[in-house]
């Protein structure tokens, strides 16, 4: 229970879903927890639950004036962090036919921006606190192309190389902090059945095709990933940067 102990994790998308099971893993871990999310009412109440040990802040990842203001109060609140955790982010249907630039700006702008920014602003504040840790959550088809899911899919595989190139620069640099991604497959979160429900047809029969896919036999659980963000962001993956771990049943095998 005390794998995170001293340290304080920024988690970006925590109020629900894979931000909210990171969030209570860490602090469950010892860690002080950031949350932040655009979703003020469910953000409060998880900081509500947790204790003293979390922060919520409002955070809209696509503004770069928001970064810099959430930023401020965390390190005001908590003296710094050492942990960012690049979660936030949208997955809306759209293939390359039936998209529109909106759509796609829009997508590449939380998904792939919002990271940028995160790591960009918040490197200051992990130099100040290493050793250091970044975690970026990209997805499966990252990897494994999807017929509708043009823009989402593009801004993983965008937020995947970003983090290589990250770990590379803060390595070559002599800075104490890696970066890494997790790569899950599907997993049952209130984004996935959003993506279910786009797709049409009987709720069951999509998410049976869904968990079909995976060698498995099934789909994740938002533990089964934030268990992989712990590991990561914990000492015990200390020598471990610019790594890719697939989380998601033999999905992309």
């Amino acid at each position: 229970m005390n794998r995170m102990t001293g340290k304080t994790a920024l988690i970006t998308g925590a109020a629900d879903g894979l931000g909210r099971a990171m969030a209570l893993r860490f602090a469950e871990e010892g860690a002080r927890v950031i949350l932040t999310d655009v979703q003020t009412d469910k953000g409060e109440a998880l900081a509500h639950e947790i204790g003293d040990a979390a922060l919520f802040l409002t955070l809209d990842v696509a503004s770069e004036e928001n970064w810099i203001s959430v930023i401020a109060a965390a390190v005001a609140h908590f003296g710094g962090f050492d942990t960012l955790v690049n979660n936030a982010g949208i997955a809306e249907k759209g293939d390359i036919e039936h998209a529109t630039l909106n759509h796609w700006q829009r997508t590449l702008k939380i998904n792939a921006d919002g990271a940028f920014l995160g790591i960009h602003h918040c490197l200051p504040v992990l130099k100040a606190n290493q050793p250091a840790s970044i975690v970026n959550i990209t997805s499966a088809v990252a990897v494994k192309a999807h017929v509708e899911m043009a823009a989402y899919s593009s801004s993983k595989a965008a937020l995947s190389q970003l983090s290589r190139s990250v770990a590379l620069y803060l390595a070559r640099s002599g800075y104490n902090i890696r970066s890494n991604v997790i790569r899950p497959g599907s997993v049952m979160t209130p984004m996935q059945e959003r993506v279910l429900a786009a797709r049409g047809g009987a709720a069951s029969e999509q998410l049976q095709t869904t968990i079909a896919a995976h060698p498995l036999g099934r789909i994740g659980t938002p533990v089964e990933i934030a268990n992989a963000a712990l590991f990561l962001a914990s000492d015990e993956a200390s020598f471990i940067t610019g790594a890719e771990l697939a989380v998601d049943g033999g999905l992309t095998l």
